[in-house]
């Protein structure tokens, strides 16, 4: 985040003058003008959104409440806010992934940070090389009976923790997303505004981006179908 001085917190402060007093416009452009000079925090992005929200126009705010939750993931006000926005989408995009595999993506991988998920790894090994150990070595055959079940339950827990770690990492350092800013857009099957358009999204529709070129983004959508569409009509996080 950018060094904080008096001018800018005083900026900060009318943003939430302009915001009490229900004047969103002037709010939205007192919180991007602080985003434009390189701040950036959960609240910065969740109070634009807020702004955005009451201002009527949810692929900004949903784009804002995205960046606030990427910042910090487990906050109650961003979840809850992103949630009720979403709720309000035109687009209700059927998922292909089973319950399971989208409530990990979704959830679990999110719950801590890749860091965490390396601390969870090394301790399981740590465990695991303390229950072979006993299991070798125990003084009883008592204790090296339970170590080899203690032991077994630890390899699988361990390999589960592994998978999910990679791929949170993967999630956070491969993959992309931006969310529709602009009230319709037209999605082509190539990157020419000249070929015919295959369908239409609304803003506030969560895309994921598989390719660049140029000022155009190839984009997929939850359930499988994908196309091309103009960079500035979307708020990649």
């Amino acid at each position: 985040m950018a060094q904080t001085d008096k001018a800018d917190l005083d900026f900060a402060a009318q943003a939430e003058t302009y915001y009490e007093a229900k004047n969103y416009k002037k709010a939205i452009e007192a919180y991007e003008k602080l985003s434009s000079k390189g701040y950036s925090s959960w609240r910065l992005y969740y109070n634009l959104g807020n702004a955005y929200y009451k201002n009527n126009q949810l692929g900004k705010a949903i784009y804002n409440y995205e960046r606030a939750k990427k910042l910090d993931p487990n906050n109650e006000d961003v979840i809850n806010n992103i949630t009720l926005a979403y709720s309000k989408t035109v687009d209700k995009i059927e998922v292909k992934e089973n319950f399971f595999v989208n409530a990990v993506k979704t959830n679990v991988l999110s719950s801590f940070s890749t860091t965490t998920w390396a601390w969870f790894t090394v301790g399981l090994s740590a465990l695991l090389f303390v229950f072979l150990y006993l299991f070798f070595a125990g003084p009883t055959t008592v204790i090296r009976r339970a170590s080899f079940f203690v032991s077994i339950v630890l390899v699988v827990a361990f390999f589960i923790v592994y998978f999910l770690g990679k791929s949170a990492v993967n999630a956070k350092v491969q993959t992309s997303f931006a969310v529709i800013t602009t009230p319709v857009v037209k999605i082509f099957p190539e990157p020419s505004a000249t070929s015919v358009s295959k369908f239409s999204l609304h803003e506030g529709t969560r895309v994921k981006i598989m390719e660049y070129n140029a000022d155009w983004i190839l984009i997929k959508l939850e359930n499988g179908n994908e196309g091309w569409l103009k960079t500035n009509d979307v708020g990649v996080f």
